[in-house]
């Protein structure tokens, strides 16, 4: 617990200072509670996730911009062969992430470092690989994906300049990775690829009640090094974005795409199973309806379909279908005077994944509060 404890005096002292300074500061915390269910297929049948994330962001003038998080997990899995896997359970405290940012043009241009801190769960028994396989699936979109890692640094840019109407963003990411020991009674340490992520995005009116959004991002990860052997990781990816937002009535509607599309990894089980992904393709349709109730409470309904399809083998060019979701919900967003905002959200999820060639359901929800706050 001494990582949100840090977190929580560090917000603290940024609230003393933001009151004596002038200086700008937000708090947040949210609790989210998930769990889905599975049908015969699988080695499990249900897995839950409690999180508990936190975090601050205080600016210093219009220059200089920090933004800590970190929080905390619980993960059971239900087993649906006992004999063969037992149930399981892990919990602690998640990585802490940090930025540090620097407005070298104000509105156009910021430089920054980041860094995280190995505050998570680092290393699970062998048995517990299924834990991490289980929540990194891209159909379901778990709260936390991973629960902890050997820590990165990196820093990158970000720029932003008009064009016409539109305003044209590029920014660049590079983060190294640092080693760590995955698997209990296992000498063998992951470096996990060094990342550069490349981004360009274009947003603008297209006309009075009509804004878009879209954008374009490619990441090259270098290959995993485990123990004095070289594999193959999560491979590089291509990733698209388009949204489009248009007044109607008391509200706007918002109609999104987005797809990942990953290249090159094997198929191949390593130590830490979930990273290990095979060539493949996610693609993301949804939308939402931001209902405006007055000026302090508004109510989206939302939906947004997801498909998976991956390569079965190692050097395949054809992609196969991997799984279907569908996830619906309602977001409630109240304003709470000038400094606190609240929102409760509830998800439903269905759909399938495939395995061995057969369709296996799953469904299950999710349900989380929110609150933000600014002094």
């Amino acid at each position: 617990m001494r990582s949100a404890a840090l977190v929580l005096a560090l917000s603290a002292g940024f609230t003393a200072v933001a009151h004596g300074q002038g200086f700008d500061f937000t708090g947040r915390a949210a609790y989210f509670a998930e769990s889905y269910t599975f049908d015969d297929g699988l080695a499990y049948k249900t897995v839950s996730e409690y999180t508990w994330p936190v975090g601050l962001n205080a600016s210093f003038g219009s220059r200089v911009d920090l933004a800590l998080s970190t929080g905390y997990v619980i993960v059971r899995l239900e087993s649906a062969v006992p004999e063969q896997l037992p149930d399981q359970r892990l919990s602690g405290i998640l990585d802490t992430e940090a930025r540090l940012s620097y407005n070298v043009i104000p509105g156009r241009l910021v430089i920054f470092g980041t860094g995280v801190i190995p505050t998570g769960i680092q290393t699970v028994s062998a048995e517990q690989l299924s834990i991490l396989g289980a929540i990194a699936s891209d159909l379901i979109g778990f709260t936390a994906t991973t629960l902890g890692t050997g820590g990165t640094v990196g820093g990158g840019f970000a720029g932003a300049m008009p064009v016409g109407k539109f305003a044209l963003g590029v920014s660049g990411t590079y983060t190294n990775p640092m080693s760590y020991v995955p698997v209990v009674g296992d000498s063998k340490a992951l470096i996990p690829g060094a990342e550069l992520r490349v981004r360009a995005g274009l947003e603008g009116p297209l006309g009075r009640r009509t804004y878009l959004r879209t954008a374009l991002i490619w990441a090259g990860r270098q290959q995993d090094v485990v123990g004095d052997s070289t594999q193959n990781g999560v491979g590089n990816r291509i990733i698209g974005y388009l949204s489009v937002n248009h007044a109607m009535g008391p509200g706007t509607m918002t109609l999104f795409v987005f797809d990942v599309f990953r290249g090159d990894p094997t198929l191949e089980a390593g130590l830490v199973g979930a990273t290990i992904l095979p060539r493949g393709n996610l693609l993301a349709i949804g939308g939402r309806y931001d209902w405006r109730l007055g000026l302090e409470t508004t109510v989206a309904p939302r939906v947004e379909f997801r498909v998976s399809t991956a390569a079965p083998f190692e050097g395949d060019t054809k992609l196969l279908l991997a799984g279907q979701s569908v996830r619906y919900g309602l977001d409630i967003r109240r304003q709470f005077g000038r400094s606190l905002i609240g929102a409760l959200q509830a998800d439903g999820l269905g759909g399938f994944i495939m395995q061995a060639g057969e369709r296996v359901g799953m469904n299950g929800y999710r349900v989380s509060a929110h609150a933000e706050w600014r002094p």
